[in-house]
This record gives C-alpha cells, sequence and structure tokens, in this order.
C-alpha cells in the first residue's frame, strides 16, 4: 500500500518509546511520611496504685518482722540514746551528818545529799511538818548534786511554838524537794534515831519551861 509507512524491520530495525494513550495519564501521589510514635507509659495510674500498695505492706511487713526479732527495743520509748533518767527520789539518797553550829537556832544539823544516778539532781528546798518549828538553810538553794557526788547542807531549827513541837521527836522526818531533767518530787526522809535523838534534847532544852507541848507524834 503506497499510502502506509512501512516501520523497518530486521536486525537493524528499532522501535521508539511507547507514548501512553490520550486519557491514559497517572497522577503522581505523594504519601506523608508516618507520624512519629508515642513513647510508651511507663505505668497506668492503676498500675501505680497497686504498686504503691505493694511497697507499703512489703514496709509493714518488714516494720513488724523487726519488732518481732527484738521485741525489747521495741518495747522502749524514747529509743535508748534518749532515755530518761530515774526519778530524782530513785538516785538520791540523804544522811544525817549529825550536829552543826546552832548559831540563832535552836539546833541545827549536817544533812549530806548524794546522787548516785546518771544526771544532776537540784535540791529545792528543805522543810518538815511540825507547826512550832522553822526550816532554814544556810547558803543558796537550789544547789545541784553532780552525778556520782554528794554535798552537805547545814539544816538550822528553830522552835518558834512550843505547843506545836512534840515533846519527844521519835520519827522526826525532812521533806526534801529534788528536780531533776526528768520529774520534781518532795519525797520525806526519816533520818535516824541519832536524828531523833538530837533534835528530841534540842525540843527539851528549848520548851520544857512551858506547859504548851504537844503529845509525841509519828508522821
Amino acid at each position: 500500500m503506497s499510502g502506509e509507512r512501512e516501520l523497518p524491520s530486521g536486525p537493524g530495525g528499532f522501535l521508539g518509546p511507547v507514548e501512553p494513550g490520550e486519557g491514559t495519564w497517572t497522577p503522581l501521589v505523594l504519601r506523608p511520611e508516618p507520624p512519629p510514635e508515642r513513647p510508651p507509659r511507663l505505668l497506668s495510674r492503676r498500675q501505680k496504685y497497686l504498686l504503691a500498695s505493694f511497697l507499703l505492706i512489703a514496709a509493714l511487713g518488714l516494720t513488724i518482722a523487726h519488732a518481732a526479732n527484738h521485741p525489747e527495743q521495741a518495747a522502749n520509748s524514747p529509743p535508748p540514746h534518749q532515755q530518761l533518767p530515774p526519778f530524782p527520789s530513785q538516785s538520791t539518797r540523804f544522811q544525817y551528818g549529825g550536829p552543826a553550829p546552832r548559831y540563832q537556832d535552836s539546833f541545827a544539823l549536817r544533812l549530806t545529799v548524794r546522787n548516785t544516778g546518771p544526771a544532776a539532781v537540784d535540791v529545792l528546798g528543805v522543810s518538815q511538818g511540825y507547826p512550832g518549828l522553822t526550816v532554814r538553810v544556810s547558803g543558796w538553794l537550789p544547789q545541784t548534786v553532780p552525778p556520782g557526788t554528794a554535798i552537805e547542807l547545814r539544816v538550822g531549827l528553830e522552835v518558834t511554838d512550843c505547843s506545836g513541837a512534840p515533846a519527844d521527836a521519835t520519827l522526826p522526818f525532812l521533806d526534801v524537794t529534788l528536780r531533776n531533767t526528768r520529774a520534781m518530787e518532795t519525797v520525806s526522809q526519816i533520818l535516824g534515831d541519832a536524828y531523833a535523838r538530837d533534835l528530841s534534847a534540842a525540843l527539851h532544852s528549848a520548851c520544857d519551861g512551858t506547859d504548851y507541848r504537844t503529845p509525841a507524834t509519828t508522821p
């Protein structure tokens, strides 16, 4: 056919690139990059609650086990390094040291105060129960008794009213007010037979010339 162009054939012939037909173009679609992955949550709220409960139960169990293995330490309050000293009445001893110079008093005695405890003890006051006798302590009060030491007080007794003093002091006592870091106490001390004899002799000397005497009393 004279109107048609023949395509070369044979070993020397070639075909050009095939062009798409009309209406056959495919649009280019650009795909967006995937969003970055969110970091995983370590623990949820419920997991945190369960973990806290477990730790609390474990701590409680360790505390109970420690108390069971050390019952003495668990029962002590406060801890050993904060233990309070004994009451002053438990660590203080009194001893009659014999008569002292009277001066203006009807009778005077030497009173030894010894502190056997681990803490200092203050002597705040000395008194007695007979209304006809007045007590005076020479020097000053309070006085401090360091641990493991003793001090001597001069205690003067003056008869102010023979009607309020006993005829014979069979069991005379002194009330001593003490204080340490734990407590303040007033303790009554009977100082023995020697003190009773010396005080009775002083009372007879001061009041035998009057009829206004009270019978002997026992505290």
